[in-house]
């Protein structure tokens, strides 16, 4: 058997390893993909319960997807899943209108992300008042923001 034939078991053994290995690390993409769509539907106006599902499956995707993600851009997931569940926090609590512990509540989303002081006071028949409109979309800015940083590391999509 001449020897360019003993070979080319070995380099298509190496190249199929090589594929796998590259093609493992891409969860990043199945999870921006996710993102993107809930953005999407977001942006366009969306209650608390659809908001609720679409996060559901985006942290199922998450879940699925981010132990092949590259270990230098799960940050960046992690990141804009907590900004994600912030805002449906606050829907969450727009929905209920919870007024008995509205102060500490509002506090305590200002501190994780001081941004969100932008939302008090940004309806101007409502100085004093924190929107919740405001601040999920300031949310969702942030969540957009980080995709589109980690689309650009990861040079996909």
């Amino acid at each position: 058997m001449p020897k360019a034939l003993c070979v080319l078991p070995l380099l298509l053994c190496h190249l199929a390893c090589s594929w796998q290995e590259h093609s493992s690390q891409m969860g990043h993409q199945h999870i921006a993909a996710a993102i993107r769509e809930l953005l999407n539907r977001a942006y366009a106006g969306i209650d608390y319960s659809t908001y609720r599902d679409g996060l559901t499956r985006v942290e199922a995707v998450v879940a699925d997807h981010l132990p092949n993600t590259p270990h230098h851009l799960r940050n960046q997931v992690v990141s804009m899943l907590a900004y994600l569940r912030t805002a449906e926090e606050i829907l969450r609590w727009q929905a209920r209108l919870d007024a008995e512990h509205a102060d500490h509540t509002v506090t305590r989303w200002i501190d994780r992300y001081p941004f969100l002081q932008m939302a008090v006071g940004a309806r101007a028949e409502a100085p004093q008042l924190f929107d919740a409109q405001t601040a999920v979309a300031l949310l969702w800015d942030k969540t957009d923001e980080v995709l589109r940083g980690l689309q650009l590391k990861s040079g996909s999509l």
